[in-house]
């Protein structure tokens, strides 16, 4: 077959098994393993056990510098780490509670991204050194990182000697990669304010570097910005540039600072300034002033350095005493290079104190090494201690400071000296060793010196001595004059915590006139003062202390036994004993006292009280965490005189018991029991009674008052300060007198007052007449009215009639009150006799806030006003004080017045207050010059005016927030012409300024005020005057600096005659003049001239004719020179010339008179030509007039005797004398002036012509009256008297000292006619004077000598006693009266101490004549009912002596004894 023949013979073999897949199994296996390794790795990473083996492997790693506590949380979520500290080579930092929550599988598209990362406190501690910096290569993180949330609550950093810096919530968002690190809104707390910064920097290098950062004040007043501080950084991290600005309320600044990091002297350049800072704004207590500062510093490529440094005040210095900063200047420049730096050409400028200047050099072994050696040097020409400060006294101290470094070793001395004061010290530093050689301070013949050692290795001890050698304080200022001697030492160390042991010893010393002793130790630590034992002695007076204090357990016992107040404070009188145990430590320090206080008295009083005893014990603490201080008491009072601790006080003597307790702070509360005892008295009036008060600042509670004195009586019992709390009250006092002199009237009145502080509930009524409080206070009658608060009524009336006060007088005046706390009206009137002025107000009061409007203000008196229209006012208390707190506001607002009057208005058109600030606004159109000038005399009678002005104003106040601090006032207040003129009428005739231009203006800004006046009249001329002072507290003080310029041109004076107040005077000439000044207010310096031509002066009522005046004047600094003064009588001329000067508030001045047969007076009845000079000097220590005149022609006529003339107690309204004590304070005008009456002086009138001649000095010093020397003599002439001419033979009138007490040399006769020889038919009769003028001796003379009658009688009549007939008697009687006593010579009989002194007609025989019925009677009133008289017969040898004794109003006795004898009784009756 052919198939078989063609099939393999080959056996078949059967088919391999196929192998496995296992590449699938594997791999899944693989892939399962992985899995679960994976999972495995992702349980164990998530594992809290794990992270905490990562943080024990990572502190592990550094080897110890790293160490994590507290680990807790997961490395996929949220991590805690309890405390986590690094400690470095130079610090060590701890964080605790550190908080991240991140999200790790964002790693591979976003890096690590931290949501969230918290961090409760940062502490870093330095520990040494730190390493110098360097620059980093990159700053790019291996993978990029966000925190989009980081968060530090509190950041503390400590330095190497224990300073320590806070700050607390720091809050940021960071970002970084390869190329940049970012930062944003990063923000952060400082102890100084709150900062917020944004920056950007590169992460290669260069790095460059962007940021803004500020720093704003967190705590600052209400109503002002607060400070800021802002500042930009660009540049890169090798070199950077920092612009800082700042600004505040108190200071502003800014500048530009290049750095470079990474250098050993990192400061490139520097340009900071800083202005308007002034130190009294950051805390009270500072001194006042306006600094600016000005830094400029450069360091070269070269290593040169270079910069100047300026500080100036622009406010005037002055004593720290007076709050002012004792500096004008302070410059100096930098130079050299960074290894040998200069400070050259240094000022220190202290303004009146003086100066220093120096400079000094820094010597560095490189540019980058330490200091090889350093030298600086001040030096003084003058320091005036009392210009540092008021109380020192005046010195001129000179010489140097120096300070040396060499290596390890520093010296410092001081060499400061003047003539009776020195100050030297040497002291060094030898490694670490200070050493003070010495340090003594000399003033006169004592001193004070002091020497020591200090190391500052191990536990650094150190020593100290001082030695004080009859030492006077007084020897510096204004301290106490005392002879002191004492020794100190003091000896410890001050690690590892300060402790130190000191003693001393004062040895026979004096203090305040007073013998002083005394000795002590103690020692001292951290913790406490232990064996502290010491006494100490003043005159009488000891103190002692004994124990120890500072730990709760410790006590210290303390005795003061003070028999002499007196000696301790001069206005102080008594004696006191005290002793007590001082306890608590100085965590709760308090004291017990027992003390007792016998005759105490103020030396000022007007009684002393010797027997007084005052007793008190308890204790006194200082308690709670601002340790305020806090006393109980209990204590007696015993024979106590108000009046020995004031003069004003009433007299008494007060007896009583009192206890109680009281915490002395804003927040005080008290505890008062007090009880008067018997025998109380005021002013002599029983004083009795009691009072218990129980209270705090807002509450009073358990108030039992009460007082008697005399028939007076206060009463007050119940609470207030609390809803439902009522105090009841009750006054009766019909003797207000029993409270002292200065009091007086009747008072009654009684109320209640409930309610709280914030809405007080009070009901009231007053009734009083007569009053008179504190002497110059009285009141005619008073009665009040009121209801405020309850049940929201708000109702009261007040009346006061007939007011009267030094400064104010109210004819009536009466405040009226309706409606409830939420609407009511206010309406108040008052009236005098100027005014007569009415307000109504009408609002209410809701939630802290017054809320109305002043609905009509009025005056129908002078000054007459009327308010246009309501103006809406708000008045706002501080937040929580209610009612009571309008007193006090926070807020006050008011808008919109207009104020009309009759002619023209004023528009208010703010007024507010906002805290401490105040603003106004305003504007007046319209108004009459002559409104204005309603109180002034000399304009109403000199000044015709049709002037209108209108004014402006905006002000700003700041007031000061602390007690001393200064305010701030800014603004301006202008016053201007509108239109209208000025017509001088006081002169002959109406005299029209013609003004275009009248314009006056202040102007404040920060604390300089500057003035501007302009004034231009076609008559008037051209005034322009320009000021500028500072400020200081509000006020001008007399050394604020000053500027100033002006320029006067007036073709005619004659305007300004009726401003001198001179009734008649006349003015004419021309006035020109320019001045420029500076200084100070008190001091100034001026530089200008003033000229005057054709310059009249006229004043026809004093006889004054001066012409053709010339005057040339120059001013310079503070002195005027009078160059040239010329003027023109109607005859003759007179020249002045000389100087005047101002300076420190003080006038000197020296003047020269000459004249030249001047005219000086010429009128009919007043001639006067003189002769002479005289010089007028004035300095510190006098002020004299010197001069010598002579008359070389007078006529003058004296007014007649019956001339009017005014009564020295009529006042005419417009003048006014100075008063005593005006007078008292000038200084006194000494006179040394020689008169000499001429050949040519006639003087006429009251029946004298006669011619004058002789000389008198005149001089006066220190107030003493003046002293008089010389005589006058009558050359020739006649008197006038009784129908007669009388021949003066001889009148002399000598001065040997006393003015108003001459000796008197006068005859004066009646001359018979010519060609007649005098006989006893023919005689020749006269008068002679002599003695002094206080006791002046007449006495009649006659040729021959004849009796008195008959010289009477030839004096007066002509002839003698036998020729007379008719009325002849009775005028010799009159011309007898008239000579010893009468009417017409008025002084004889009162100089010889007669009430009568007469010549009468007798009654008796009807037949007589002559003098033989002529009585002369001499009488004297003895007492106001007794008059004693006696009568002599002028003719006979009748005399009696008659005593007259009123009985009452009717009836008198009268006994006469001599001729006759008899005993009357004689009476009046009179009939209506």
């Amino acid at each position: 077959m052919a198939g078989t023949d063609n099939q393999d013979t080959t056996p078949e073999t059967t088919p391999a098994t196929p192998k496995p897949r296992r590449w699938l199994r594997r791999t899944l296996i693989g892939a399962g393993v992985t899995v679960v390794v994976l999972g495995g790795a992702v349980w164990l990473l998530g594992r809290e056990t794990t992270l905490q083996q990562i943080a024990q492997r990572v502190a592990r790693a550094s080897g110890g510098s790293v160490t994590l506590t507290g680990v807790t949380g997961s490395l996929y979520d949220h991590m805690h780490i309890g405390r986590l500290v690094y400690k470095g080579k130079g610090s060590t930092i701890t964080a605790d509670n550190i908080d991240v929550d991140w999200s790790p599988l964002q790693f591979f598209s976003s890096g690590i991204e931290i949501s969230k990362l918290r961090v409760a406190n940062v502490l870093v501690q330095s520990t040494g050194p730190s390493e110098p910096l360097v620059m980093p290569a990159t700053l790019a993180p291996p993978f990029r990182i966000t925190v989009a949330d980081a968060g530090l609550t509190k950041l503390v950093m400590v330095d190497e000697k224990g300073g320590r810096n806070e700050v607390s919530a720091i809050h940021a968002a960071l970002f970084g990669d390869k190329s940049r690190w970012q930062l944003k809104n990063a923000t952060a707390l400082t102890p100084i304010g709150k900062l917020a910064a944004d920056a950007t920097i590169g992460a290669q290098k260069p790095f460059a570097l962007e940021g803004k950062a500020s720093l704003s004040e967190v705590h600052y007043a209400p109503g002002q910005a607060p400070a800021q501080l802002a500042a930009a950084v660009t540049g890169n991290l090798g070199l950077m540039t920092v612009a800082v600005k700042g600004t505040s309320a108190n200071a502003n600044g800014d500048g530009v600072v290049t750095i470079a990091p990474f250098d050993k002297i990192p400061l490139r350049t520097a340009d900071v300034r800083a202005y308007g800072v002034d130190p009294s704004r950051f805390q009270s207590a500072w001194p006042k002033a306006t600094l600016n500062m000005e830094l400029k510093a450069q360091i070269g490529n070269s290593q040169n350095v270079s910069g100047n440094l300026a500080l100036t005040n622009t406010a005037e210095p002055g004593p720290i005493d007076q709050g002012r900063l004792p500096l004008r200047a302070v410059t100096a420049r930098l130079g050299g290079t960074l290894t040998v730096a200069t400070l050259d050409t240094l000022l220190i400028d202290l303004g009146a104190a003086g100066k220093f200047t120096g400079g000094g050099n820094v010597r560095r072994t490189g540019p980058e090494g330490g200091i090889e050696t350093a030298e600086f040097k001040l030096h003084t020409d003058r320091i005036d201690l009392h210009a540092l400060h008021g109380s020192a006294n005046p010195t001129a101290i000179a010489g140097d400071i120096t300070a040396r470094s060499t290596g390890e070793k520093q010296a410092f001395n001081v060499n400061l000296a003047e003539k009776n004061l020195r100050l030297t010290a040497q002291a060094t530093l030898d490694g670490a060793v200070v050493d003070i050689t010495q340090a003594r301070l000399q003033a006169q013949r004592g001193s004070v010196n002091l020497t020591g050692r200090a190391s500052l290795k191990d536990d650094k001890p150190f020593k100290l001595a001082a030695t004080v050698d009859h030492f006077d304080p007084s020897a510096l200022g204004a301290l106490p004059q005392a002879d002191l001697n004492a020794t100190l030492n003091a000896a410890g160390k001050l690690v590892p915590s300060w402790n130190l042991g000191a003693d001393f010893t004062i040895r026979p010393s004096r203090l305040f006139g007073q013998p002083l002793a005394g000795s002590g130790k103690l020692r001292a630590d951290a913790q406490h003062l232990t064996d502290i034992a010491a006494t100490l002695a003043l005159g009488q007076n000891t103190a002692q202390l004994d124990g120890d204090f500072g730990l709760p357990a410790e006590k210290l016992n303390w005795k003061v036994d003070a028999q002499q107040l007196s000696a301790v404070r001069a206005d102080l009188a008594g004696a006191v004993n005290a002793s007590g145990v001082a306890t608590g430590g100085y965590a709760a320090p308090r004291t017990s006292f027992d003390a007792q206080a016998r005759g105490l008295a103020m030396t000022g009083a007007k009684v002393r009280a010797p027997e007084s005893l005052i007793r008190a014990s308890g204790q006194f603490a200082l308690a709670g965490k601002d340790k305020q201080p806090e006393v109980t008491m209990t204590g007696s009072a015993s024979k106590v005189n108000p009046a020995a601790f004031a003069a004003e006080v009433p007299a008494g003597s007060i007896n009583a018991e009192f206890s109680g307790s009281a915490r002395l702070a804003a927040d005080w509360r008290a505890n008062v029991d007090a009880r008067l005892l018997p025998a109380s008295t005021l002013q002599g009036a029983p004083l009795a009674g009691y009072a218990k008060v129980n209270g705090n600042h807002v509450h009073v509670d358990n108030a039992d008052v009460d007082l008697r004195l005399g028939p007076n009586s206060l009463q007050a019992k119940g609470a207030f300060g609390a809803p439902r709390d009522r105090l009841d009250w009750k006054l009766d006092a019909p003797q207000l007198s029993s409270l002292g002199p200065g009091f007086g009237g009747v008072l009654r009145g009684s109320g209640t007052a409930g309610g709280t502080m914030d809405k007080p509930q009070l009901s009231f009524g007053l009734e009083g007449n007569t009053l008179r409080f504190l002497t110059q206070h009285q009141i005619r009658a008073l009665k009040a009215t009121g209801t405020l608060g309850n049940v929201e009524a708000l109702v009261a009336d007040i009346d006061v009639t007939g007011y009267s006060s030094p400064a104010l007088t109210l004819d009536r005046a009466r405040f009226q009150s309706s409606g409830t706390r939420a609407n009511h009206t206010f309406v108040l009137t008052a009236a005098n006799q100027d005014f007569d002025a009415a307000m109504r107000i009408h609002g209410g009061f809701a939630v802290d806030t017054w809320t109305g409007a002043i609905e009509t203000l009025q005056n129908r008196g002078r000054f007459a006003l009327n308010l246009q229209a309501p103006a809406p006012l708000r008045i706002a208390a501080p937040k929580g004080r209610g009612v009571m707190g309008l007193a006090a506001p926070e807020q006050i607002a008011l808008a919109n017045a207009v104020i009309r009057l009759p002619d023209g208005s004023i528009r208010v058109e703010n007024l507010e207050k906002n805290g401490t600030r105040w603003k106004s606004r305003g504007v007046a159109a319209g108004v009459p010059a002559s409104y204005l000038a309603q109180l002034s005399s000399a304009w109403r009678n000199n000044v015709k005016s049709d002037l209108t002005l209108g004014a402006n104003w905006a002000v700003e106040l700041a007031a000061p927030v602390a007690t001393g601090a200064a305010p701030a006032l800014d603004g301006s207040v202008q016053v201007f012409r509108e239109k209208g003129d000025i017509v001088m009428t006081g002169g002959d005739k109406p005299f029209a300024l013609g003004l275009t231009q009248l314009q006056a203006g202040v102007d404040v800004a920060g604390n300089t005020l500057r003035m501007q006046l302009a004034l231009d009249g076609s008559r008037a001329g051209q005034v322009k005057l320009a000021a500028a002072a500072q400020l200081r507290n509000g006020r001008i003080p007399s050394d604020s600096p000053l500027n100033a310029s002006g320029s006067i041109n007036i073709p005619s004076i004659a305007w300004l005659a009726p401003l001198a107040g001179m009734e008649g005077l006349e003015l004419d000439g021309a006035l020109k003049g320019a001045l420029a000044g500076n200084g100070t207010v008190g001091a100034p310096s001026l530089n200008g001239d003033v000229t005057g031509s054709n310059l009249v002066v006229n004043w026809a009522e004093q006889g004054v004719r001066l012409r053709n005046g010339q005057l040339q004047a120059a001013i310079a600094g503070d002195r005027l020179a009078v160059q040239r003064l010329h003027f023109e009588g109607r005859t003759g001329r007179a020249d002045a010339e000389g100087w005047a000067r101002l300076a420190n508030g003080e006038a000197t001045m020296q003047l020269k008179l000459t004249a030249d047969k001047l005219e000086a007076l010429s009128r009919p009845d007043r001639t006067l030509v003189l002769t002479g000079e005289s010089s007028l000097v004035r300095d510190a220590k006098r002020f004299q007039l010197n001069g010598r005149f002579r008359a070389d022609r007078g006529d003058i006529e004296l007014p007649s005797e019956n001339a009017p003339t005014i009564s020295d107690d009529v006042v005419i309204l417009g003048r006014s004398k100075p008063t005593f004590k005006e007078a008292a304070e000038s200084m006194p005008l000494n006179v040394d002036l020689e008169a000499d009456l001429g050949d040519d002086f006639r003087l006429r009138g009251k029946g004298l012509d006669a011619y004058l001649a002789g000389a008198v000095h005149v001089r006066m010093a220190d107030r003493r009256p003046p002293r008089v020397n010389g005589s006058i003599r009558v050359v020739s002439g006649t008197y006038a008297a009784y129908g007669q001419k009388l021949s003066i033979d001889r009148g002399v009138i000598n001065f040997t000292g006393a003015y108003d007490n001459p000796g008197l040399n006068i005859l004066a006769v009646r001359k018979r006619p010519e060609g007649t020889e005098t006989s006893e038919t023919n005689v020749e009769a006269g008068v002679e004077v002599r003695g002094t003028a206080l006791a002046p001796q007449a006495r009649l003379v006659s040729t021959p000598s004849v009796p008195d009658s008959e010289k009477l009688s030839w004096l007066v009549l002509g002839h003698g006693t036998q020729d007379m007939a008719g009325n002849e008697m009775g005028l010799l009687s009159t011309a007898a009266g008239a000579l010893f006593g009468g009417k017409g010579g008025g002084s004889l009989a009162n100089k010889v101490g007669l009430d009568e002194l007469g010549v009468a007609q007798g009654k008796g025989n009807g037949n007589a004549k002559g003098l033989e019925n002529t009585v002369v009677t001499v009488g004297k009133k003895l007492s106001s009912r007794a008059y004693l008289s006696f009568e002599q017969g002028a003719g006979t040898a009748t005399s009696l002596v008659k005593l007259r004794y009123k009985l009452n109003p009717r009836i008198t006795l009268q006994l006469q004894t001599g001729t006759n004898n008899a005993l009357d009784v004689l009476y009046t009756w009179a009939f209506d």
